[in-house]
């Protein structure tokens, strides 16, 4: 499976990027790698199956720079800050600024593999949760606003009759906005319809 996952290396310290090339080579990643972030910055190119690796202290600029600038660029990419010095309030600081993790050399190589597979997994598993969130709010804006209401007291358990007294409507028209919205959604249960809103509501908390 890693042969389909690539790790990226930004690290002025020749020894430390090639090595770590080694072993991720070994491991069955692809790797690239970049002496300097400015040499990042104008070739890197996005991919989903991958983890980022930045040296915290490089010339110019460093990691926590490098990492902002990501974020700035919209990269949903994983970062994991590798130093010599793993400080609490660098440490904090990244993991503010988003990074996975902050590791400090020199780490093992099994520990440092394990934790970029993680990022990895990760992140695949937030991108996809994103993707299933929008999909279900697009899906529940197709609703008219009395449908809304229908389908919400639907994933409440209520009855027809209920809603009917709640809505001040009568049950056939309750009955007609179930089959409506139900149609519109193109589910056919409850549970589907209730799965549809806990989504939509993930992250507004």
């Amino acid at each position: 499976m890693s042969g389909d996952q690539s790790v990226v290396i930004v690290d002025d310290d020749d020894f430390f990027r090639k090595a770590l090339e080694r072993i991720f080579h070994s491991a069955g990643f692809r790797v690239e790698s970049f002496a300097s972030a400015e040499a990042f910055l104008a070739a890197y190119i996005p991919k989903e199956e991958a983890c980022i690796i930045l040296d915290l202290r490089m010339p110019r600029i460093g990691g926590l720079e490098l990492l902002d600038r990501l974020n700035e660029r919209g990269i949903d990419v994983p970062v994991i800050i590798y130093t010599g010095n793993a400080d609490v309030p660098v440490t904090v600081q990244a993991m503010q600024a988003g990074a996975f993790a902050v590791v400090e050399k020199p780490l093992s190589s099994e520990l440092l593999i394990a934790r970029v597979r993680a990022a990895i997994a990760e992140t695949r598993a937030g991108r996809t949760r994103r993707i299933q969130v929008a999909a279900a709010r697009a899906k529940l804006k197709l609703l008219t606003e009395r449908e809304v209401e229908v389908a919400r007291h639907l994933t409440e358990g209520r009855s027809s009759p209920e809603m009917a007294d709640i809505l001040g409507i009568s049950s056939r028209t309750v009955d007609a906005h179930r089959a409506n919205l139900l149609r519109k959604l193109e589910i056919k249960s409850i549970a589907a319809l209730t799965r549809l809103f806990v989504l939509a509501e993930l992250g507004d908390s």
